[in-house]
């Protein structure tokens, strides 16, 4: 069974160096998210924070917050604002995991039909696929729930009962995500690549897990795993990065010259872009190799 993993990682691979369409694709997906990893470039910014405080647009943002400071008002509208930026970058990881998983499927059956073909999976499997998402995210947090409940009435009251407490909500709540990560993935594939409606998705991801739950358990480490080398890798390029990242910010902030400033502009927007190629890479490969482990399913 691990031979058969390893074998449907290669061809995940193989399938993501090989169509170069599926690039774009991943580049979006490691922006925006849109899968059960939850993990998006535009919320976990690929800048260490003590950089990032010296970026431009952290200036930017900061002389926004200065300017609300104390209106209510223009709070209510950037926090409106913002809320619906974040609804938008969400539906774009939506629509790309959704065209993510029917090009990878096409190009599986030998019918790769490139980027306008990814496009269409995505315009035809989008609404649905959202609403499986913010149905997803929305089940975690009411999880999220208890833990928050937990520390806001014992956690401050001794230290044995907290710590024994949080041991065992933190340990649910891991096994909570795992479940509900692999029923996402599943759900996902039956709505695509089936084209069934939502609550029957479900329905069949349950089924599915029950039924071969050795070979999406087995699935879903290999992808943990391509999750942890996308870090480490991604973490090692930015490190290396950020010494020039540095002392390009230091330098603009210190002189205040536009020439200075354009230039640590260009040279945080050109590192978010090699971090979020480098994210996008590994995110779309575990992408693929959840929908080749779907099909090939019995």
């Amino acid at each position: 069974m691990v031979n058969e993993g390893f074998e449907t990682f290669k061809r995940a691979w193989f399938h993501v160096r090989t169509n170069r369409y599926l690039w774009p694709i991943a580049f979006v997906i490691a922006l925006a998210g849109g899968g059960s990893a939850g993990f998006s470039l535009w919320v976990q910014s690929p800048i260490p924070r003590g950089l990032s405080g010296l970026s431009p647009l952290h200036m930017v943002g900061q002389k926004i917050t200065d300017f609300a400071h104390g209106n209510a008002a223009f709070w209510a509208l950037f926090i409106v604002i913002g809320a619906l930026v974040g609804l938008a970058v969400l539906a774009a990881g939506a629509f790309a995991q959704a065209a993510a998983i029917g090009a990878v499927a096409e190009i599986e059956r030998g019918r790769p039909s490139g980027l306008r073909g990814a496009f269409e999976w995505g315009k035809t499997h989008f609404p649905r696929y959202f609403a499986l998402l913010i149905g997803y995210l929305v089940v975690l947090a009411i999880f999220v729930v208890p833990s928050y409940l937990f520390w806001w009435t014992i956690g401050k009251k001794g230290f044995i009962l907290p710590c024994l407490g949080a041991l065992i909500l933190g340990v649910g709540f891991a096994l909570v995500v795992i479940v509900m990560s692999i029923l996402f993935e599943l759900a996902a594939r039956h709505l695509v690549l089936e084209n069934k409606g939502l609550f029957e998705s479900v329905q069949l991801a349950g089924i599915t897990f029950k039924d071969y739950w050795r070979e999406v358990v087995l699935t879903w480490l290999y992808v943990l795993v391509i999750t942890i080398a996308g870090t480490i890798v991604s973490a090692i390029v930015i490190a290396i990065l950020s010494t020039p990242l540095s002392w390009i910010f230091n330098t603009a902030d210190k002189h205040h010259n536009a020439f200075l400033i354009a230039l640590s502009l260009v040279a945080f927007l050109l590192a978010w872009a090699i971090a979020s190629a480098i994210a996008g890479i590994f995110s779309i490969t575990a992408s693929a190799m959840w929908t080749l482990a779907f099909i090939d399913l019995p």
